[in-house]
């Protein structure tokens, strides 16, 4: 049994809600990637299926 599976709906797919932006800049008619900045300390893990908010082990995210 997977550790980490939708109580609700038992999907093992995960989304993170919203919390970082990018920052582009117009120069010499392009558009140009300057930076991600995030707007939030706190990550938080939902469903990918039905949006059920996911409890999980800071220590267990990789990447």
């Amino acid at each position: 049994m997977s550790k980490y599976k939708c109580k609700e709906c038992g999907c093992e797919e995960f989304i993170s809600k919203p919390m970082q932006y990018d920052i582009f800049e117009h120069r010499e008619g392009k558009l140009v990637f300057i930076k991600s900045e995030t707007i939030e300390d706190t990550l938080e893990l939902f469903c990918r299926e039905c949006t059920e908010k996911l409890l999980f082990d800071s220590n267990d995210i990789v990447g």
